[in-house]
């Protein structure tokens, strides 16, 4: 990638026009004075101690736009992200849409395992590709092949975590990723109640989902999430933000813009990478 673009901005790629195929109704629309907004909550939500923010982007597997946009939003304020990687989504081609907007040397990407196929398996409930429904065996050959997939292409660069696709997963998996060498899954809750054997993975958990709120109405729900913001950034723990690159609007990439710089000049915060954040939770 030439040094030029590496210089451009996320607005090169982003017309105004832009939409994604699926968007949350609270990124449809920019509320008025969003940005004075943005900036009351960081400010009222920092507390004594800086806060620990990791971010996790999902569903990667291929390039595109939105994805080039992202990868230069994040280079933009040298804030690591940890990249979701679905394995068999990855063709040659896609493997070299991806090196293209996220070289595999730039330290920034925490490239890790998301699932295998992204498939739902379950046949009643919430969806899942690792549910109680799910097998063991039929788990272990899928998350054994998208490992052996996911090491041949990014070898030393590979994160030993796993993200669930829908953030869900079962005993059986958990008792899998050990057996496999996993270092820690990233959740957006916490472990499956129930476990009767030990559990050594450690749960990067996301904390605040930006893309796929399921809210209808974007003003009230813009309103929740500046709250939940707001109390997460009093926590002392490590605490992550999920994204969706592909649910994103030119404003949802505004927004986004904005937080990082808030969070940087004016929270103070910490930006780990993935494997930093497993090497704290060690030290705990």
């Amino acid at each position: 990638m030439s040094n030029i673009s590496c210089m451009k901005s996320y607005v090169d790629l982003l017309p105004e026009s832009y939409r994604p195929r699926q968007c949350s109704p609270v990124w449809q629309t920019p509320p008025e004075n969003w940005r004075d907004q943005l900036a009351a909550t960081v400010q009222k939500g920092v507390g004594a101690n800086a806060a620990t923010i990791f971010f996790r982007a999902d569903d990667i597997g291929a390039g595109g736009r939105a994805f080039e946009a992202l990868c230069r939003l994040f280079r933009k304020h040298e804030i690591p992200l940890g990249m979701a990687v679905v394995p068999a989504w990855l063709s040659n081609v896609r493997k070299s849409q991806l090196f293209e907007s996220a070289p595999l040397e730039e330290p920034l990407w925490g490239w890790h395992q998301h699932g295998w196929r992204h498939v739902n398996w379950q046949r009643a409930g919430k969806k899942s590709e690792f549910g109680e429904q799910r097998p063991f065996e039929k788990q272990w050959r899928d998350i054994w092949q998208g490992q052996q997939k996911m090491q041949e292409i990014f070898g030393d660069h590979l994160v030993r975590v796993f993200t669930p696709p829908w953030n869900r997963l079962s005993h059986s998996t958990l008792r899998i990723l050990q057996e496999l060498g996993f270092k820690g899954v990233s959740l957006a809750g916490a472990f499956p109640r129930g476990i009767k054997t030990p559990v050594v993975l450690r749960n990067l958990r996301i904390q605040l989902d930006l893309h796929t709120r399921r809210t209808d109405n974007g003003d009230s729900d813009f309103q929740l999430l500046l709250e939940d913001l707001k109390i997460l950034l009093g926590r002392k723990e490590p605490w992550g933000i999920m994204i969706h690159h592909q649910r994103m609007t030119t404003f949802a990439f505004q927004f986004l813009d904005e937080l990082l710089r808030l969070l940087k000049s004016e929270a103070r915060a910490n930006f780990p990478c993935f494997e930093e954040v497993l090497e704290k939770e060690d030290e705990r």
